[in-house]
């Protein structure tokens, strides 16, 4: 398509969509090689959630966005915008997911924050994809388990726009958005939206505040370059509540936010909050100028700021990372009459200058022993992080009907640390330890491949494998304590195994199913030391995770619609040295979502949905000792009505039967902890664009 209709198309883009029904039965994705195309022509497994489907959902949190998506399971933590992923992992905060927006990621492999979707603007997002598996050739470190990948803003309209946007409900909830766009020329034009929110939160100890920030500009300089220039920032900030240890008060609704009383004495001595502060410029050149080849090239700048009270601490220290990044993604595509060749590199250099302290002065009794924490620094010291990736993918159409894809993924990560303090020394309780300053370096090459059938265009049938990796952290190798001065840590691999099935059944539904087998070797697994009560990180052995994941999206009559996510998983140990071949902690077997839309004939704009979720039961520990959690199930009720080309409603209900259940039940130290799920809330908002 020639690059002055590629533009044109794209501005148009916006106003076309109003026009779409709530579920996309033909679904669009660009993050499995960085190129838009149907997800029916791609041999792996990627889920879509497009604009209709997400202002319906009315996004709050993370797990509003995700959790409709087979497979895909969002927890929010204590401290609210914080959350847990779960993805062919159990529930977990470990570096085995990607978290990109636009096309980049949010932060550095050696930096990852489980809590890494607070970075992104998802509360206005567009659209979100999820790449479940080992990623493909484009991405390295954290790919593991899925690639998730928010777009902020669509393409400028193409011609002046302006809608604001109000909400609120229950427990002091209100938001404020507006969203602005314009052409600025023939060929350019751009889009900015900002969002601020507040909640007094349904538990003590629970208020937050957050605000979003997204620019877009698209200009064509001639016939053969195009620039797209993105900027995104947010800034979080929100009080932590602690889980609960008597189940009863789960059942009974409590809204205490601890029921720990050293939690209680933690507020007295600090300010026990979480902070997050992100913000991100790139700006993407797109060269036309040879015939069948497209340049890419994005260079972009990122900050991150993570800052929180580690009260699963006994002295309770505060933790204040930042990060600066420059980074570049260089990207070509070539198309042949055989298929097509897309490679490129990817380069980042990341600055990061970590401080863990100590307030106050405290002594802590654990175990039968007390130890005494005096004010001051424990760790201090900062890490310039090199990463560079060469990368190739190539398509071959073996005939009209089969089509094999090669892969193949070179990473090179580098750590300089420099520790601030005194070289390999400890603190004063002697529990935490700075090393020397040192060097780290690790390498790995990923090769990637699948094989696609395609007897129909409306079907496809594909075998995938890929190989992906995870580093260490840069705190796992550097944080360290007393007693483990001589761990060290190797990269973890995986090996994903998949096939799948993907059917459109004319423009009446749509079915997808993928089964996958993947395996995680030198798992870097937490122990605890019987003895000291401490934990610390090893190697250990393998995980083995598979399961069967199945979507259904289907157009049932004009007024009706439906969509069904399910998954069936399983994740043990495979002969790990402590937990031999038990089933992973915090890994239900099934998780389901279906949804049931109704868009009455005779109320021309209104949808109305209503949604079941359930979560299956899965084990509180890794040890078994604990035994099972039952899980949950909960129904919402949503209702959007656009009443004309400028006024639209929208309202919804969660946990319309105000289910008392534990989104997370965790048991260690002797006890179950249990993270209280969210109970019966209202909301209502309106919109209104000129």
């Amino acid at each position: 398509m020639p690059l002055r209709s590629t533009i044109l198309l794209s501005l148009s883009a916006a106003t076309l969509l109003a026009q779409s029904p709530v579920l996309d039965l033909a679904p669009v994705s660009v993050v499995a090689t960085g190129e838009e195309e149907s997800v029916i022509k791609q041999p792996l497994s990627v889920s879509v959630k497009e604009k209709k489907e997400i202002e319906l959902d009315q996004v709050i949190f993370q797990k509003d966005l995700l959790n409709s998506l087979s497979g895909v399971r969002i927890e929010q933590t204590g401290s609210i915008f914080g959350h847990m992923t779960s993805i062919r992992m159990p529930v977990n905060t470990g570096p085995y997911y990607l978290f990109m927006q636009d096309g980049i990621p949010v932060q550095s492999s050696g930096f990852f924050n489980h809590n890494g979707l607070a970075y992104t603007t998802f509360g206005s997002a567009t659209s979100a994809e999820v790449l479940k598996g080992a990623g493909t050739a484009l991405y390295g470190s954290d790919a593991v388990a899925a690639v998730v990948n928010i777009k902020s803003l669509a393409a400028p309209a193409n011609e002046r726009e302006t809608i604001l946007d109000a909400m609120g409900g229950s427990y002091g909830y209100g938001s404020l958005s507006v969203e602005t766009s314009a052409p600025t020329g023939e060929e350019s034009g751009y889009r900015a939206s900002a969002k601020a929110l507040h909640s007094d939160g349904w538990r003590d100890h629970t208020a937050s505040e957050r605000a979003e920030l997204n620019f877009r500009y698209d200009t064509a300089l001639n016939d053969e370059n195009l620039i797209k220039v993105i900027f995104n920032a947010s800034k979080t900030e929100a009080e932590q509540a602690d889980s609960f240890n008597d189940y009863k008060n789960i059942e009974e609704g409590s809204k205490a936010a601890s029921d720990d009383p050293n939690y209680f004495k933690a507020l007295e001595l600090t300010d026990v909050k979480r902070k997050f502060d992100y913000a991100r410029v790139s700006a993407e050149l797109s060269n036309y100028s040879y015939e069948n080849l497209e340049m890419t090239f994005t260079p972009y700048l990122r900050y991150n700021r993570n800052r929180y009270v580690a009260t699963w601490n006994a002295n309770l220290p505060r933790n204040d990372n930042k990060l600066a990044t420059v980074g570049l993604l260089q990207k070509n595509r070539y198309d042949a009459s055989w298929g097509r060749i897309i490679g490129g590199i990817d380069l980042e250099y990341t600055k990061s200058d970590l401080k863990y302290i100590q307030d106050f002065d405290l002594n802590v009794t654990s175990w039968g022993r007390t130890t005494t924490y005096l004010a001051g620094d424990l760790y201090d010291y900062t890490v310039d992080y090199i990463a560079v990736a060469p990368y190739i993918h190539t398509d071959v159409d073996l005939d009209k009907a089969l089509t094999a894809s090669f892969g193949l993924r070179f990473d090179y990560n580098r750590y300089d640390y420099k520790n601030n303090l005194a070289p390999d020394s400890y603190d004063a309780s002697g529990k935490y330890f700075r090393p020397a300053d040192r060097t780290d370096n690790f390498s790995h090459l990923s090769p990637k491949f699948s094989l696609s059938y395609r007897p129909y265009e409306d079907t496809n049938i594909y075998l995938r494998y890929a190989n992906g990796f995870r580093i260490p952290q840069a705190s796992r190798l550097y944080s360290m304590q007393k007693g483990y001065e001589e761990v060290s840590l190797d990269p973890e691999t995986s090996n994903t195994f998949e096939m799948g099935f993907k059917k459109m059944f004319g423009a009446k539904s749509y079915t997808e199913i993928a089964a996958y087998y993947m395996t995680i070797d030198d798992t870097i697994v937490r122990y605890r030391n019987d003895i000291t009560g401490d934990y610390y990180y090893a190697n250990g052995g393998s995980t083995v995770h598979r399961g069967i994941e199945f979507t259904l999206a289907a157009q049932m009559s004009e007024e009706w619609s439906t969509k069904l996510a399910y998954s069936y998983s399983r994740h043990n140990y495979d002969d790990d040295p402590k937990y031999g071949s038990n089933e992973l902690s915090q890994a239900p077997n099934h998780l389901g979502n279906l949804r049931l839309i109704y868009a009455p004939v005779s109320v021309k704009g209104l949808r109305l949905m209503g949604e079941y979720q359930y979560v299956g039961p899965y084990w509180t520990d890794d040890a078994h000792d604990g035994g099972r959690y039952e899980g949950y199930s909960i129904g919402n009720l949503k209702a959007d009505y656009r009443h004309d080309a400028h006024w639209r409603f929208f309202a919804k209900v969660t946990n319309i039967t105000d289910e008392k259940y534990a989104s997370r039940a965790r048991y260690g130290w002797g006890k179950t902890d249990y993270t209280p799920g969210d109970p019966r809330e209202f909301f209502a908002g309106l919109a209104y664009k000129w």
